[in-house]
């Protein structure tokens, strides 16, 4: 099967607890000297979690060490989505384009007051943490299909999730361990119905190799 590189990412962070928005734009303040109004970018995937999340109370789903590791904040993560080596793109990157204020702004995380150091951290180094340690963390996730050892050079604290190593496996052994719990998803999207059933035909076969080999992520279909 193929999946778009921005789907798999938000069905990935919502099987680890996070409520998700595709494609957050950042739109314009005001119109340029033409007159219009052109959209400024986007934040491929935003997700918010909440620390005391527990999927099946019976036997609870364990999510991916990333997000596991946060045991006290709410976890704001905005994600840098592609399909080759992970990247942090120039739009946050930039404090003169002023494109991380608007976001913060537009989700209302934190009173206006914070923004202006928030956006500052971020910029900086991908993160920002409150003091008080039952507060919030943000932070800049990318998901790719290889590391790049640039992005951790300037941004050693921002997660590099790989399809191959982290994503999908997590996604299949999931499916997996929780196969009966999992199977009743007729209300989710066309794509997320199909992973499900790859995972479940490589589990009756060679299992989770089998899996990563056969789901192809791709920035277009």
């Amino acid at each position: 099967m193929q999946i778009l590189a921005d789907r798999l990412a938000l069905w990935f962070l919502r099987l680890n607890g996070f409520m998700t928005i595709a494609n957050f734009i950042v739109h314009p303040e005001g119109p340029r000297e033409d007159g219009a109004y052109p959209q400024r970018t986007d934040v491929d995937v935003l997700g918010v979690r909440f620390p005391f999340r527990t999927e099946n109370r019976l036997r609870p789903m364990p999510d991916h060490d990333w997000f596991t590791s946060e045991q006290r904040r709410v976890m704001v993560v905005l994600s840098e989505v592609t399909v080759g080596g992970c990247k942090v793109n120039g739009p946050w990157t930039n404090p003169e384009l002023q494109n991380m204020e608007k976001v913060l702004f537009a989700g209302g995380f934190r009173p206006a007051v914070e923004v202006d150091a928030i956006a500052a951290a971020l910029y900086t180094h991908g993160i920002w943490e409150d003091a008080k340690e039952d507060s919030m963390v943000i932070r800049i996730v990318c998901f790719g299909g290889r590391h790049n050892s640039a992005v951790g050079r300037q941004f050693p604290r921002v997660p590099q999730l790989i399809w191959s190593q982290h994503v999908l496996p997590f996604v299949y052994q999931r499916f997996t361990d929780y196969h009966l719990e999992k199977r009743m998803h007729n209300q989710w999207e066309a794509d997320a119905r199909d992973l499900f059933m790859a995972a479940n035909v490589a589990r009756a076969g060679t299992g989770i190799d089998e899996f990563v080999q056969a789901v192809q992520v791709v920035d277009r279909l």
